[in-house]
């Protein structure tokens, strides 16, 4: 059922890990996302237990992203206890395969709401509470690497003077250093008869909350209003950060670098892939920093 090369590399892979499950029994087919290499998997052979699972593959396009299927292996292995994240079934070569999760997709429109956010800041607390993962975020590092990936016929002397801006600034300093997703967005939050269930964790890392927060409102776009619905939730969990005046002010002090890293984001997908969309995504973000 495998007709792409990289379905074909994973094939081999299952037979490998599975070699008393026929070839036949497997199907895999690709999944949409913006960073790519994710697979569906089932097995239709009646007589395993093995069912359903995610395959993720380590790509070129993924790497320069940042992207590291090991490391994502050994974060997903660290919050097993949380219930929140999908658990890992295997890690060979390449390939992630991870547990799949039966549930509803949350909608674009119902994410602001107040019952989703209620839930999404019970999850985020939970998270925020866990023991260090290990891997902190290299920011700095990141935009350097970034830089160097991008079109450079779309470069300009005001990009690469607000380039050493950032460069040269120091980021803020952390107020709780914590795991955190970095990509929690409608895609990749699932309702399940366990909860609410986030998937896709290959931007985790340890970052200050202020930082993990003001990802999550820029990245959902919410205004003021939902901002403060969802603090106050976050707020009063209690494994919440309890100081909501210094919370929202420190979210602030992140928002510009926040804005940053998702340009150089959108630019770097845009070389990638020379698909519009990362272009219409870049232009708000190149018109508040003044680049268009």
């Amino acid at each position: 059922m495998a007709t792409l090369t990289n379905g074909n590399a994973l094939l081999r892979v299952l037979c490998q890990l599975w070699p008393d499950i026929p070839a036949g029994s497997w199907e895999i087919r690709p999944l949409t996302g913006l960073t790519q290499g994710s697979y569906y998997i089932a097995n239709h052979d009646m007589t395993h237990d093995v069912r359903q699972m995610i395959g993720r593959a380590q790509t070129s396009h993924s790497e320069t992203l940042g992207v590291d299927r090991q490391r994502e292996n050994q974060i997903l292995r660290r919050l097993s206890s949380t219930g929140i994240a999908p658990r890992v079934i295997a890690m060979h070569g390449i390939w992630l395969l991870l547990e799949w999760f039966t549930g509803t997709k949350v909608k674009s429109d119902t994410l602001g709401q107040t019952t989703l956010q209620q839930s999404l800041a019970q999850t985020l607390a939970v998270l925020h509470s866990h023991p260090l993962l290990g891997y902190p975020l290299q920011l700095k590092k990141q935009l350097a690497s970034q830089w160097q990936q991008i079109d450079r016929k779309r470069r300009s002397p005001g990009w690469l003077r607000l380039h050493k801006f950032f460069m040269a600034t120091r980021v803020p300093s952390a107020l709780k250093l914590a795991p955190a997703h970095m990509d929690v967005h409608p895609d990749n939050l699932l309702i399940t008869e366990e909860g609410l269930k986030l998937i896709d964790w290959e931007y985790a890392a340890d970052v200050d909350i202020g930082l993990s927060l003001a990802v999550l409102f820029k990245g959902n776009q919410w205004d003021e209003m939902q901002q403060k619905t969802f603090l106050n939730y976050y707020c009063t969990q209690t494994s919440g950060y309890s100081h909501l005046p210094l919370l929202q002010r420190q979210i602030q002090r992140w928002e510009p670098w926040v804005s940053y890293m998702m340009l150089m984001w959108y630019e770097v997908r845009w070389q990638q892939t020379k698909e519009q969309q990362f272009l219409l995504l870049a232009h708000p973000l190149r018109q508040a920093f003044k680049l268009s």
